[in-house]
């Protein structure tokens, strides 16, 4: 019994200042800490999700998740090989380019949200265009990062037992770079989210960032947090998940480095 309380006080240890943060945001108003008008209780803003209904809370949520996977997506399936190829095939080319994609990450997503209204019209595509990307050059960048940290000695002994090109990649470059994929593919879905809710709160009628933006033009306190407790809860649920894939695939590594 003892041992199993161990194993499950290792697992829950990390949730364990999430706790603290919620009982302090849930009683930090009785106790004069801050004021409940613009920090309510946490019970309160649960309550406000209550009266919105499950329902609605899903629909909004089902709608940026859509937004999300499809720019994430069609970013992801660009970028990865890309970087694989530059980096992989074409070294010279890479180094060539680096520097405009070095300037173009530059670019705030958020601040293109009008131009690509401007060319493309209001609807759906500008948001996608806003999540493909600030997504794109995290991707991009740490495949590339992967692909160079490579140990050449892999390679050449791979080819020394006469393995082919698809085999070598199967073997030896996907295996040694998947640690910087997920590192990338981590970070592109946090930006993804970021840039989610300020191009929902600009030009959209639905999802969690309108719903947020809505709040905050009524004065509704409690629907806000209630929003950005959503987008909480479901960029931890996304990048967690992540997390266990990496350590499943990436059984070699230490734990504490996959979880930093």
């Amino acid at each position: 019994m003892k041992r199993f309380l161990l194993a499950a006080n290792n697992k829950a240890i990390r949730f364990y200042m999430i706790i603290a943060f919620i009982l302090l945001w849930q009683f930090a108003p009785d106790l004069g800490l801050t004021n409940p008008t613009f920090v309510p209780p946490f019970t309160q803003v649960l309550a406000d999700g209550a009266e919105l209904g499950l329902t609605k809370i899903l629909v909004h949520i089902c709608i940026s998740m859509k937004r999300v996977i499809i720019g994430f997506a069609v970013s992801a399936v660009i970028a990865l090989p890309l970087g694989f190829i530059l980096n992989g095939g074409l070294p010279k080319v890479s180094a060539f380019l680096r520097p405009l994609f070095a300037f173009l990450q530059q670019i705030p997503p958020y601040i293109l949200y009008p131009v690509f209204l401007l060319v493309f019209g209001p609807g759906e595509n500008g948001i996608y265009l806003v999540i493909f990307w600030s997504v794109f050059f995290p991707i991009l960048f740490t495949t590339q990062q992967g692909v160079s940290e490579i140990d050449a000695k892999l390679i050449r002994a791979s080819k020394a037992m006469n393995c082919n090109g698809a085999r070598i990649f199967l073997k030896v470059v996907l295996p040694a770079t998947f640690p910087s994929l997920m590192r990338g593919i981590r970070s592109g879905l946090s930006m993804a989210f970021l840039m989610l809710i300020g191009a929902e709160s600009m030009g959209a009628d639905s999802g969690i960032g309108w719903m947020i933006n809505n709040a905050q033009k009524l004065g509704w306190i409690t629907r806000i947090y209630l929003g950005a407790l959503i987008v909480c809860v479901i960029g931890f649920a996304l990048n967690y998940g992540l997390g266990v894939i990496e350590k499943v695939f990436v059984d070699w590594k230490p734990v504490a480095e996959l979880e930093t």
